[in-house]
């Protein structure tokens, strides 16, 4: 039952906001990660005009990464051991990435 909801190593409870899955899987390919696990999406007042990957807190597992398109809003938990090598494959590979 562990794998039942993962594809490419993205976990698929809830939706994934528009242009975001492909960001998630190549984040997924990466070996310094374990699990990408998206979690609910909220409406947000504001309209981001392109999707944008922001640094959230960091977690017990890993990292937090806040993701909006549009007056979309999700928040994606990265399971990592190491989260400076994570970072640094968003800093250099992924547009849309702040901190």
């Amino acid at each position: 039952m562990t794998g039942r909801h993962r594809a490419k190593g993205v976990k698929r409870e809830h939706s994934i906001i528009p242009g975001l899955l492909p960001v998630l899987e190549q984040l997924a390919a990466q070996p310094a990660v374990s699990a990408v696990i998206p979690g609910r999406i909220t409406v947000t007042k504001g309209r981001a005009p392109a999707l944008r990957l922001r640094l959230g807190t960091s977690t017990l597992t890993g990292l937090k990464l806040n993701a909006r398109s549009g007056t979309a809003a999700q928040e994606v938990f990265v399971v990592t051991t190491e989260p400076e090598k994570v970072l640094d494959y968003l800093r250099h590979e992924v547009c849309g990435f702040a901190e």
